[in-house]
């Protein structure tokens, strides 16, 4: 029998959190253990993967990452999970938070005023009281971007480094299918209404073998094109075995008589679902698959309460940001991302941050050399 003190136990980690507090707000620092974490920030609209326990600690490893949960009272009303990277030698280098920190809960009125208390939190924990060099990325949401970015700049942050890929795309989900498809850019309505006579089929994986099935799918295409793969298709079993299920990877497939030729995974989080990983057979190309196959999204996507659907970037690629511009049509929207935002305290945190960041750099300079 389970008792409440036990329940208690199973969410929060054994050793005392530290917990600063102002007039309003206290934080509490690395006071959850990673499934309670992820139960947690799947409360608030404006979760991401990048911002889960799952996802961080299995990228980056449970080490290198940090939690912090601001509190206005006894509800729980912001969240960061930031990725610290040391320098070597040095208890100091970057505190990482990408698309952090939350800050809408799930059915309540955002409050400006909860965003910059959790920010001067992460400050405090970060900056001031261990020394590290504090980067945030707003997440590119087309209602609150803008507000973030305004907001860490009069904090006192600075874009010091613009996005490499800065342009996300993201479509309208809430609309009704009629005005859905006027919404399109001419070109990809045309492409898919070819696509459809083909007979192409789309449903949802809904057992076991989903991920497996995408995953060899996408081992094919990449062995087959030759390019580095930088998806990590690797995670997919960690995250659907450990997320709280409305977050967990979903896969839709495309299929032509009978045989699986494009796939995608989906994660819905909050109130925007995530394009992750695609993978096609050669046979999609002249059967427009993509197309068949997003549009099915699109209009599956408002059974999960979702309004966006996130296409990601454009990677420099024309044919990609034409794909995903005429995808977003009319009532989309493209939402640009200036670049990394900058706050430290002192100036051997400012080094270490140069330091890394140079190194960073150089590690993606040469890459792009090895790999054109």
């Amino acid at each position: 029998m389970t008792t409440a003190a036990d329940s208690v136990s199973a969410l929060v980690l054994s050793r005392p959190a530290r917990e600063t507090a102002t007039s309003r707000f206290s934080a509490e620092i690395d006071a959850y253990a990673p499934e309670a974490w992820d139960r947690l920030v799947a409360e608030f609209d404006d979760v991401t993967y990048e911002q889960s326990a799952a996802w961080v600690d299995g990228r980056w490893g449970a080490r290198r990452s940090s939690a912090l949960v601001l509190r206005d009272g006894d509800a729980a009303v912001a969240a960061a999970r930031t990725i610290l990277l040391d320098w070597p030698g040095l208890r100091r280098g970057v505190a990482y938070v990408k698309f952090g920190p939350l800050w809408r809960r799930r059915g309540a009125t955002p409050e400006p005023d909860v965003y910059r208390a959790a920010v001067e939190a992460l400050f405090r924990e970060y900056c001031a009281r261990r020394g590290y060099y504090l980067t945030i990325v707003p997440r590119p949401t087309p209602d609150h971007h803008a507000a973030e970015c305004t907001l860490l700049s009069g904090l006192g942050f600075t874009i010091r480094r613009p996005m490499l890929d800065p342009n996300r795309y993201l479509v309208n989900v809430g609309l009704d299918p009629t005005v859905a498809l006027q919404s399109l850019d001419q070109k990809w309505r045309y492409n898919l209404r070819q696509a459809l006579r083909t007979g192409i089929e789309c449903r949802v994986v809904e057992d076991a073998s989903a991920i497996p099935t995408f995953t060899a799918l996408h081992r094919r295409m990449v062995a087959r094109k030759r390019f580095r793969d930088t998806d990590a298709v690797h995670v997919l079993p960690e995250l659907a075995a450990r997320l709280p299920a409305p977050m967990r990877p979903r896969v839709v497939l495309a299929s032509h008589d009978g045989v699986s030729i494009a796939g995608a995974v989906v994660a819905a989080c909050g109130d925007t679902a995530y394009y992750m990983y695609g993978a096609t057979e050669d046979a999609a190309l002249p059967l427009k698959a993509g197309y068949a196959l997003h549009w099915w999204i699109v209009n599956w996507l408002p059974e999960l309460g979702v309004r966006w659907y996130d296409l990601g970037g454009e990677a420099g690629e024309p044919g990609l940001r034409q794909f995903k511009k005429g995808l977003v049509g009319k009532h989309g929207a493209i939402v640009a991302t200036p670049g990394e935002l900058d706050r430290w305290s002192g100036v051997r945190a400012r080094l270490a941050g140069d330091a890394i960041y140079a190194v960073r750099a150089l590690q993606r300079r040469v890459r792009r050399l090895r790999h054109g």
